[in-house]
């Protein structure tokens, strides 16, 4: 399942979230997302802390990228992986390298959640790009939501 979640989250949003997160044990299947935004991160920490299968799609080259303490011994476990598509030359990223990211991620899963997308945003335009691959999209039940659901996200 992929994960994307907009940079400003309303604060039920971020609760739902994490009970979201806390259900997922090692025996779960894989989460993939780019883990950049707030929630994301937290999501992400979750996930390692609880040795569920995660799967982080950098939005610049693997080469040369640091990982925390907490990640290199998920990676080791083989609890964690972490993949790019971008070549060894691109060290930095960028807003068009995250987008394209999020378009990668999309290509792996035939599931979504999107814990929020704020209207507008970048994420509410991925959540519109799903929409059209045919992706079965999720998304947290609160009204900030309502943008999302009404594109067809099923609220759970």
């Amino acid at each position: 399942m992929a994960f994307f979640c907009s940079k400003a989250c309303p604060g039920d949003l971020i609760l739902k979230a994490q009970d979201w997160v806390n259900a997922r044990g090692p025996k779960s299947a894989p989460v993939i997302g780019g883990f950049q935004t707030p929630i994301e991160s937290d999501v992400l920490r979750i996930l390692l802390r609880g040795a569920a299968p995660v799967i982080i799609d950098l939005a610049r080259a693997v080469q040369g990228y640091r990982l925390s303490p907490a990640l290199k011994t998920t990676v080791t476990a083989g609890t964690a992986r972490i993949i790019s598509p971008f070549a060894a030359t691109q060290t930095r990223t960028t807003a068009a390298t995250a987008e394209a990211r999020n378009r990668h991620i999309l290509t792996f899963r035939e599931s979504v959640l999107i814990a929020h997308a704020a209207p507008g945003g970048r994420t509410e335009s991925l959540a519109h790009e799903d929409a059209a691959l045919g992706l079965s999209r999720q998304t947290l039940k609160p009204p900030a939501n309502a943008n999302v659901i009404a594109h067809g996200a099923v609220a759970v």
